[in-house]
């Protein structure tokens, strides 16, 4: 009896003992989404429902990225949608300094994180830091500095002495061990690079075309330079969005797609 006692008291010893669970961190995330685009929500479908990811974004904003609405639609994360209604500069801006207050003032958070390229926002990031909170400037929600130890380390170079019989002096000569590589001195024909152009009569084609869509001389140059590097109308419609961004590629691709055509047949 006794030996079934003692393991009837083990086991109840064993169910009293209470279950530690670890404590998940409240982080807010504030992103600039004009600042950092798509690119500023990468990780946001690695969040927690004890997370919370505000986005601010403007007018000019027109399109997301079906990856990014897939990641913060799939996201454990509370989302919300700040927008911007005015263009004014900073606008944004503020609204989003305004808004960490304001929330701050209702909830607790362990980090804070402000997503932007933005260096003027490491005036809010002090002000907060004095403060006692942990808050923090990043260019993504999921973002890793590479630390100083991880970076390579050049070896020391390898040095001889040889010393001359003419000089009683040493000359120390450095050794890396690597070829000497001889290169062939470039032509003018080798050194001069052939840019892609375009003819007057296509400029004339294009300016046409898009009259009223208030573009100014740099514009057109890198219309220009766009029509003639392509040679297919989705190389040409990615060129123009890198360099003039989605609301003027919008406007110049459907104006001149169909001249693009017509000269590369």
């Amino acid at each position: 009896m006794g030996i079934f006692n003692r393991e009837n008291n083990t086991k109840q010893i064993e169910l009293d003992v209470p279950i530690m669970e670890q404590k998940s961190l409240r982080r807010l995330y504030l992103v600039d989404y004009e600042n950092v685009s798509d690119a500023g929500l990468v990780g946001v479908d690695n969040l927690a429902n004890t997370d919370t990811v505000i986005i601010f974004y403007g007018s000019k904003v027109k399109t997301v990225a079906y990856e990014s609405l897939i990641a913060i639609t799939s996201s454990s994360a509370v989302i919300e949608h700040m927008k911007a209604e005015k263009t004014a500069k900073n606008y944004l801006d503020f609204q989003l300094t305004t808004y960490l207050g304001f929330k701050l003032g209702q909830n607790s958070y362990d980090e804070i994180y402000v997503i932007s390229k933005d260096s003027g926002f490491d005036a809010v990031v002090d002000f907060w830091s004095t403060r006692g909170y942990v808050i923090k400037r990043q260019v993504a929600i999921l973002f890793e500095e590479k630390s100083v130890e991880d970076a390579p380390t050049e070896k020391p170079k390898r040095t001889y002495t040889r010393k001359t019989t003419s000089h009683s002096r040493s000359r120390t000569t450095t050794r890396t061990g690597k070829p000497k590589i001889v290169t062939k001195p470039q032509t003018r024909e080798n050194r001069t690079s052939v840019r892609p152009t375009v003819t007057e009569k296509q400029k004339a084609e294009i300016r046409a075309a898009l009259k009223g869509a208030n573009l100014n001389a740099p514009d057109y140059k890198k219309v220009y330079d766009a029509f003639a590097s392509s040679d297919s109308t989705s190389s040409y419609n990615n060129k123009l969005q890198k360099s003039l961004g989605n609301d003027k590629t919008s406007v110049i691709y459907k104006a001149t797609s169909k001249i693009f055509e017509n000269t590369k047949k």
